[in-house]
């Protein structure tokens, strides 16, 4: 036999051998503990969101899944890690927003989320509320957008960095409602509401209220759903209601597994994420932390949408200047 037909008898055979024990290994899915690497920090939204629905895979998976965070540079750090990793299945990600946009925020990133990931499913999503400081001579979203109009660039609002669901919801609303406002970016969440409680920015958009919502020198103005009422304030109207149809923004949590992961491993891993968003327990537990259910699931739905998001949000970060 020459050197090049022993060569191709040996493709021709690791072929077959990847052929016959890729569904053999995906029939026995999962028989150790699964790593789910979580692009934010510990305690956020993304976090909550993550572990309150893993917790419940587990239990249908039959087996421990660990969460793992690892934040930093937009999200590329965690799918750098992911993507490298092992296409079967025990590790995976879960991400935030930041996964649609960076491609316009950076650039030069060697990782591609739709060209290195296999979608799972989105787990679920919290809305943001605006909420604007006492001293703004405001009472409701109508006198905001008039004030604006009167006051062209003297209102800003603060979020932690570019590209975070804060910045985006104000940029988005710029753009929809034709707002003036100036854009002050803070390295942490804790530091922007600080300034805002603070009075020394005039609005912020937030998940989760923390000490904000303590404090009487903010008040809510409108929540960012479409179709519904935030359980978490169900006395604010959202912005649709109010008059800007289609503005919607949340904080939007998904699952990938490594590109190529077994198609019957991404079926488990979706079949197991719907069990947990079909328990009543897992329910209260999201109701609490303010938290809603995806509105459809799945691999080919979170394909979709990532993929409009990418191109929504793309426009958005490069039509919207930060100073105008």
């Amino acid at each position: 036999m020459s050197y090049r037909s022993h060569l191709f008898s040996s493709a021709v055979a690791a072929l077959a051998a990847i052929a016959i024990s890729g569904p053999a290994a995906a029939a026995g899915y999962p028989n150790r503990t699964i790593t789910v690497v979580c692009a934010s920090g510990a305690g956020g939204a993304v976090d909550v969101t993550t572990r309150i629905i893993v917790d419940h895979m587990a239990k249908t998976l039959g087996q421990n899944m660990v969460v793992q965070n690892e934040p930093g540079a937009g999200g590329t750090i965690s799918i750098n890690t992911v993507s490298k990793s092992a296409p079967d299945g025990y590790t995976l990600l879960s991400i935030g927003p930041s996964v649609s946009t960076i491609k316009e925020l950076y650039p030069n990133a060697t990782v591609d989320a739709q060209r290195d990931l296999q979608p799972v499913s989105e787990i679920g999503f919290t809305p943001m509320v605006l909420m604007l400081h006492k001293d703004v001579p405001v009472k409701d979203y109508a006198s905001l957008l008039a004030y604006i109009k009167a006051n062209p660039g003297k209102l800003t609002f603060a979020s932690n960095g570019r590209g975070s669901a804060g910045h985006l919801a104000g940029s988005l609303f710029k753009k929809m409602a034709h707002a003036d406002l100036r854009y002050i970016p803070y390295r942490s969440t804790p530091q922007a509401t600080a300034d805002l409680l603070g009075g020394r920015v005039s609005m912020i958009w937030l998940s989760s209220l923390g000490n904000v919502g303590k404090s009487s020198s903010v008040h809510p103005i409108a929540v960012t759903l479409v179709g519904e009422r935030w359980k978490m304030f169900p006395d604010v109207p959202t912005f649709d209601e109010l008059g800007l149809k289609g503005y919607e923004i949340a904080t939007w949590v998904s699952m990938y597994a490594p590109k190529n992961a077994p198609p019957e491993v991404a079926e488990k891993l979706t079949a197991a994420v719907k069990a947990a968003l079909a328990d009543p327990q897992v329910q209260a537990r999201l109701d609490k932390a303010g938290i809603v259910r995806p509105r459809q699931v799945g691999p080919e739905v979170l394909k979709k949408k990532l993929a409009h998001e990418i191109e929504k949000w793309g426009d958005i970060l490069r039509t919207t200047k930060d100073s105008d």
